[in-house]
């Protein structure tokens, strides 16, 4: 059994993330992005593990000077979130369903900050999701 919590009482509050999307092709608005991404972080010999399988639309309002200014997006998903909890004395795998809401800015560069909380099912008592902030790199 292991203790009732988030994330961030199970394995601190700061993670180490990685993410990647791809843009696929869509007929409709916004854009249709297939992710996956890594998350681990340790508190005191409790370890939590999540990689998000995803698939989401994203928003931007019109903006025709978006090189010049940027634009914002916002956007959500849904999609197989692989969780792994660990104690010193047990550890409980468990794919579960999950999903995501997010906002973020583009800048006029390919730079890009955003926030994104994650709703991930439960493993045994820890419950993983959470705000995830990134800063990243579009190519």
């Amino acid at each position: 059994m292991f203790p009732e919590g988030t994330g961030k009482d199970f394995a601190g509050s700061t993670n180490f993330i990685v993410e990647g999307d791809v843009a696929i092709p869509n007929l409709s608005a916004g854009k249709v992005f297939v992710s996956a991404g890594y998350t681990q972080g340790t508190n005191n010999g409790f370890k939590l593990r999540t990689i998000p399988i995803t698939i989401g639309r994203y928003f931007s309002p019109p903006n025709p000077l978006k090189s010049v200014t940027g634009n914002v997006y916002a956007g959500a998903g849904l999609g197989a979130y692989i969780v792994r909890a660990s104690t010193p004395l047990a550890s409980q795998s468990k794919t579960t369903l999950g999903g995501f809401g997010v906002v973020g800015y583009q800048f006029p560069s390919k730079l890009f900050i955003e926030a994104k909380y994650h709703l991930v099912g439960r493993v045994d008592n820890a419950r993983p999701g959470g705000l995830a902030i990134m800063v990243g790199r579009s190519f």
